[in-house]
């Protein structure tokens, strides 16, 4: 059998590795890194585009002769920054998830893995606009030049591309369905 390192291998790796994770830590800590997620994801968004005013585009407000920003430097630091704001933001972030009440049986290992399921999703979309050097949910995401190359191999990765506002509001549907369902009824 021979194994072949291929771009929808890695999809489907890292959706796994996900998943598997949020079994690991459980249903209330996905929510928090699911928070942490778009938390980071707006931040890093939002510091790339003051570094681009700041030191990039036509005329930089701190440009200096000879420095300037590339893309793929700026595609670079913000994939770095998007990590380490999520891991700062689920260890230090302040943030406490806990459902009032939990549903229980067969539903919660199953809210689990839909949790990792869509953080994976949010975060490979998340990871491949940064790449990209896109605006968030940009409609012509799929004709950015650094993805050209992915989008010819993997099937995957084209759907992670064309299916982005999915993946970008499937966590905060699940989200908004368990606080309903997790909610304390009223007598």
């Amino acid at each position: 059998m021979e194994l072949t390192l291929s771009w929808d291998l890695i999809v489907i790796v890292f959706f796994a590795v996900v998943v598997a994770y949020s079994f690991i830590v459980g249903k209330d800590e996905s929510v928090k890194i699911i928070v942490a997620s778009y938390i980071a994801i707006v931040a890093v968004q939002a510091f790339g585009n003051l570094l681009t005013l700041l030191f990039g585009g036509a005329e930089p407000i701190m440009g200096l002769p000879g420095w300037g920003l590339d893309r793929d430097i700026l595609s670079i630091v913000k994939l770095i920054l998007f990590v380490a704001t999520i891991i700062a933001l689920s260890i230090q972030g302040g943030l406490t998830i806990e459902y009032e009440r939990d549903i229980g049986g067969f539903w919660d290992p199953l809210l689990t893995a839909l949790f990792g399921f869509s953080t994976a999703g949010l975060l490979l979309s998340a990871l491949l606009t940064y790449i990209a050097g896109r605006p968030l949910l940009d409609t012509q995401l799929a004709s950015a030049p650094l993805l050209s190359p992915l989008l010819a191999q993997s099937t995957l990765v084209q759907a992670m591309v064309d299916w982005q506002d999915l993946w970008f509001c499937l966590p905060a549907i699940l989200l908004l369905i368990v606080g309903f369902l997790s909610s304390p009824r009223r007598s």
